[in-house]
């Protein structure tokens, strides 16, 4: 019986020591790994442990892989050293920028010479300094000059005097122009029942229609004869005397037709002319007694602006 109780335990003590092994030798065979990966800073260091892992890094790191096996864990450490990254110094010469010289010609303008004369007067001609040309042209005139009755009557009781004119004209260089005028007139009167002092006074306003020859000369100036005829209104007035008892009436309203002729010259913007005009009355009654028409002469000359 004590024999049997022996052997029982022997078995019960062999059958723990097989169930220890057993357990040892399941507990070995799963190794596990460790793995420590270093990367430069500032990122520090990493730890990873996975069974049976196997890790790659890039180049620049190092990695430490530790490996224990069994109940004893024997320890592997392997380092893996990557070199660094190489470095790659790339030059790229880029080209200077070009730069074009770009010479601009400027043509010298062709000098100057006198300004030719335009010949054909309906095209209006500059400008200057020297002289002007209008297209058509016009002027303002004024002048004067010395007038005198025609006819016997009333040449006998006057004498000669002076007249006064201020003119429009319109086509000084066509061939056909207008005026248009006002003429005054004084002269001493003698006649019964009138002061020694007594001055026949005129005052009218006529119009005409111009017949012109213009000749264009020279840098242009102008040379033209012309004539003239019109209609127009005169009022006689015998001025420093009483009329009551006078052989003349102290006003007198009359109708005029001038007409005449001259000779004009124009140069760089001035004008001037001579002229003679023959004035014919009509409607007069200044003479009581002796009646008689009031026609005039006048001879004189004019100086103005011509545009």
């Amino acid at each position: 019986m004590r024999k049997v109780s022996l052997i029982a335990a022997s078995f019960v003590a062999l059958g723990w020591a097989v169930a220890k092994a057993d357990t040892g030798t399941e507990s070995g065979d799963q190794p596990s790994t460790t793995t420590t990966i270093t990367t430069p800073p500032p990122y520090g260091s990493t730890t990873v442990t996975t069974p049976g892992a196997s890790v790659t890094t890039p180049g620049g790191s190092t990695t430490t892989t530790t490996t224990t096996t069994g109940s004893a864990p024997a320890e592997t450490t392997t380092t893996v050293e990557t070199p660094a990254p190489s470095t790659t110094n790339v030059e790229i010469n880029t080209p200077a920028p070009q730069v074009t010289n770009t010479t601009v010609v400027t043509p010298v303008p062709a000098p100057v010479g006198p300004a030719a004369v335009n010949d054909n007067r309906y095209v209006e001609k500059p400008y200057t300094s020297r002289y002007y040309t209008p297209p058509i042209g016009a002027a303002v005139m004024v002048g004067g000059g010395l007038q005198d009755f025609s006819l016997s009557n009333a040449r006998n009781m006057t004498d000669p005097g002076g007249y006064w004119s201020a003119r429009m004209i319109f086509g000084t260089r066509n061939f056909v122009g207008l005026e248009a005028a006002y003429v005054g007139s004084a002269q001493s009167i003698n006649a019964l029942g009138l002061s020694n002092d007594a001055v026949l006074v005129s005052n009218g306003a006529e119009g005409a229609l111009r017949l012109n020859i213009p000749i264009t000369m020279r840098r242009a100036s102008l040379f033209e004869p012309f004539g003239f005829v019109g209609a127009g209104w005169t009022r006689f007035h015998v001025a420093r005397s009483s009329t009551a008892n006078s052989d003349v009436a102290s006003n007198d309203d009359v109708m005029t037709v001038p007409y005449g002729g001259g000779v004009a010259f124009a140069y760089s913007g001035f004008m001037a002319d001579a002229r003679f005009t023959y004035r014919s009355t009509f409607y007069n009654d200044l003479l009581r007694t002796s009646g008689g028409r009031l026609d005039t002469w006048q001879a004189g000359g004019q100086l103005g602006f011509e545009f």
